[in-house]
């Protein structure tokens, strides 16, 4: 009996022992419960949250003429005039800088590379930071230049009655000229637009063709390894009518976009190309944007109330509709980050929908640019250069 109220009371005191230690444990995980979700919840406000100003960290007086364009690269500045383009972070420093004179000079980049064009002259430039630059003389006329990630050059060249499109590597000990596609305009059309490949190997086209009085766009998909060399250069070609398809752009290695009137399709495997996505929109396309992730259009009119702004994603799956009253005059996107600007407004939004920035400027700006720093961004005003950081007014 004894041995049995002495069990008794050691079960007792044991369940005594274990009730603070089960509380304790309550306790413990409520904290956890209630941490992580304010965690949570201070995660989604600071990701999802609206900035109304900035303070300027640092600002560089712009003295430039009207000739002087400045343009994203790699997160720094591309400053491009008649005598020259240089490249400089978003504080000033200036990274690496080439001399020449032109007319009109246009530019185009990819990776680290850098081609300025001297359009309706016969000189184009490659820069890449690493050297003095090269400079390469063509036979005819210049319309455009087309650079890729390893200094590959496409360049429309204009003739009386035909177009000619050379691919030159300005880096090639013997001939720079590596391929000449000639262009019938009576044939194949007037070029619209054309892009090459990051590797430098794929040119795709768009062709305008008047036939009588009935308008045609063709777009033809050009390869120059061994499978293109088979076939003569040309591995492929759509028509899409009457709709207009004027811009033409590479959207990943293999990837490319053909922005039409009503929509854009996209296309993979250049050897073979193939139609991968669609879309057609029934509204008028007031402008687009894109980048490796994202294709983005705004549908309706300047000057409307309201415009629809659609994303999609490289598969030309939707991923977000909304209704946006930006007054802009320039779509961009950078990373994750959708920017609306005009000369007085900057509107940045997130991929999610979410407004990152909204700002009205009391004096103009041209444009603005992000940072590698997600707070950090640089603003093109009229008289100065700016790296700034958002902040909450």
């Amino acid at each position: 009996m004894s041995d049995l109220l002495e069990l008794e009371e050691s079960s007792l005191f044991e369940e005594q022992e274990k009730k603070p230690n089960r509380i304790l444990l309550i306790v413990i995980i409520a904290i956890l419960v209630v941490g992580t979700a304010a965690v949570i919840v201070a995660a989604y406000y600071f990701n999802n949250r609206c900035y109304t100003g900035y303070d300027v960290e640092n600002e560089i007086q712009r003295n430039d003429s009207d000739n002087v364009t400045y343009s994203y690269f790699n997160g720094n500045i591309l400053k491009c005039s008649r005598s020259g383009v240089s490249a400089m972070d978003n504080q000033g420093k200036s990274l690496w800088n080439g001399g020449f004179e032109m007319s009109q000079p246009q530019v185009d980049t990819c990776g680290e590379y850098v081609v300025v064009a001297d359009v309706t002259g016969k000189n184009f430039y490659v820069y890449n930071g690493k050297d003095e630059g090269k400079s390469v003389e063509t036979t005819l006329p210049i319309v455009r230049a087309k650079v890729g990630e390893h200094g590959i050059v496409a360049v429309l060249l204009e003739d009386t009655d035909s177009n000619v499109l050379n691919i030159y590597n300005p880096y090639s000990s013997t001939d720079s000229l590596l391929v000449e596609i000639p262009t019938n305009v009576s044939d194949e059309g007037y070029p619209l637009d054309f892009d090459i490949s990051p590797d430098g190997n794929s040119i795709v086209v768009s062709y305008l063709l008047i036939e009588g009085n009935e308008p045609e766009t063709k777009v033809s998909f050009y390869n120059f390894t061994e499978v293109g060399q088979d076939q003569s250069s040309l591995v492929g070609g759509i028509s899409f009518g009457e709709e207009m398809a004027a811009q033409i752009e590479f959207v990943g290695d293999d990837e490319v976009a053909v922005f039409r009137e009503k929509g854009f399709s996209l296309f993979s495997k250049m050897k073979q190309p193939k139609k991968v996505a669609e879309q057609t929109l029934k509204e008028e396309i007031r402008s687009v944007a894109y980048s490796e992730k994202y294709i983005a259009v705004v549908t309706g009119k300047s000057g409307d109330e309201t415009n629809v702004f659609r994303l999609y994603d490289m598969k030309g799956k939707e991923k977000l509709k909304k209704e946006i009253s930006y007054d802009y005059s320039e779509l961009k996107i950078y990373h994750d980050e959708i920017f609306f600007v005009s000369n007085r407004e900057c509107h940045i939004m997130r991929t999610n929908g979410r407004e990152k920035f909204s700002y009205q400027f009391e004096d103009g700006i041209d444009t603005m640019y992000p940072t590698e720093n997600g707070s950090i961004y640089t603003i093109l005003e009229t008289s100065a250069v700016q790296r700034v950081k958002l902040k909450f007014q």
